[in-house]
């Protein structure tokens, strides 16, 4: 993806990037075709997947970037699209904004083709979804939007839960032993609570364990500070894309509540829930997403006639 004349030494990365090492704790059948370049960003450079072959469909990750949160249905997806992903910007000009990560989307776009695009945005990637169509609605033939939100709401009486018990895990996992953090993500995985869910094996809970252990506390706190920035509560209306929202069955109170607004905002929004799953669907419930990401698509087409690549 690299520019022909360009020289690679003068190109550093600017993007999130999961430490290799995470390769060995997942199935090895979700790498079939995950093969990541180096791609151009203004200032740097980030890694892209690409993958398939048909319509278009950018995966953009959750917090706090990486691609790797795609990796469990990238392959599946690629039995129908050309799949694309890529590492989000951490290190901006000045101060993180959202302004940023919309011209880098602009730039990934414009390397991809002038067809319209399907995104498909995971928590904090579906904000940048949200709002990349809502700048370019001309460039955008569907939007999916999973387990995402309008704003950063607050539900009542869930407080101890948002605000105590999440960062409690989060630092378990993070500072733990080894042994007593993989017991940790069991016991909530067995409760379905955080984000985990009883279809998280021991191969997720792994995966997850090394992200968090490898996410620098500054780069969760920049993430964390843009979800509290994204509120496009007075604009969705003036999206006219066809919208699939999703949402894990067992996913927590306020996240439920955040996408059941956000498809509300959304004229003809397509609500799916996943079911027996929390917020990590997409890696707990792989062919589920899939399969529900390719109907949906397969409806749009026998509806509005979208051409697709054969």
């Amino acid at each position: 993806m690299i520019p022909r004349g360009v020289r690679l030494a003068t190109m550093s990365s600017i993007a999130a990037r999961l430490p290799d090492g995470w390769q060995s704790m997942i199935p090895s059948a979700w790498l079939d075709g995950w093969a990541p370049q180096t791609s151009p960003l203004s200032g740097g450079t980030t890694e892209i997947v690409i993958m398939g072959a048909g319509p278009t469909l950018v995966l953009l990750p959750p917090l706090p970037g990486y691609k790797e949160a795609f990796v469990g249905v990238a392959s599946k997806l690629a039995r129908r699209f050309r799949v694309v992903t890529f590492d989000l910007r951490i290190r901006f000009p000045n101060r993180p904004s959202w302004t940023v990560l919309l011209d880098d989307l602009d730039q990934i776009a414009d390397s991809l083709g002038d067809e319209p695009l399907i995104l498909a945005g995971h928590s904090l990637g579906g904000a940048l979804a949200q709002q990349w169509a809502l700048r370019n609605p001309s460039r955008v033939s569907a939007l999916v939007l999973s387990s995402s939100f309008a704003h950063v709401g607050s539900v009542p009486g869930h407080g101890w839960k948002r605000y105590v018990e999440q960062p409690i895990v989060l630092a378990g996992q993070r500072w733990l032993p080894t042994s007593m953090a993989r017991s940790q993500a069991r016991n909530l995985a067995r409760r379905g609570a955080w984000v985990y869910d009883p279809f998280c094996d021991e191969h997720i809970l792994d995966f997850i364990r090394f992200a968090i252990r490898n996410v620098p506390v500054s780069l969760a706190g920049q993430s964390v500070r843009l979800a509290l920035a994204h509120d496009t509560r007075a604009t969705l209306g003036q999206l006219e894309h066809p919208t699939l929202s999703l949402v894990g069955e067992r996913e927590t109170r306020w996240a439920r509540k955040a996408e059941e607004e956000l498809a509300q905002l959304i004229d003809q929004a397509e609500r799916r829930v996943a079911p027996g799953v929390g917020h990590l669907h997409p890696l707990s419930s792989p062919e589920w997403f899939s399969n529900t990401v390719t109907s949906y698509w397969n409806s749009v087409r026998s509806r509005t006639g979208t051409a697709a690549k054969p």
